[in-house]
């Protein structure tokens, strides 16, 4: 090969490798730390709960306010698993009602 097609390989193969890194932009646990504060239930808008991977290994659970804030909890504290379970208990009623 010549040096002209083998630097334009070599340049496509760059592009390629950097653009693939952009797809996948996690590159560890998002959260940094968490609140030892509970959250009141009215507050909460939504409950991310990120599984162990191969960028974080440990389980994450990202609270999302209604004022848009984001804030990450403790998996291991009692009132973060208590208001799992509850959540988990009313989505199982929910679907147990028979339509109309």
């Amino acid at each position: 090969m010549t040096t002209k097609p083998l630097l334009l390989l070599s340049a496509l193969m760059l592009c390629c490798c950097i653009a693939s890194l952009h797809a996948f932009p996690r590159e560890r646990c998002l959260c940094i730390r968490t609140t030892p504060s509970p959250i009141r239930v009215g507050v909460i808008r939504r409950i991310e709960v990120i599984p162990i991977s191969g960028l974080c290994r440990r389980i994450e659970i990202i609270v999302t306010r209604k004022n848009g804030s984001k804030v990450c909890v403790n998996p291991a504290a009692d009132w973060v698993n208590r208001l799992i379970s509850n959540l988990q208990r009313l989505s199982q009623r929910i679907s147990n009602i028979q339509p109309l």
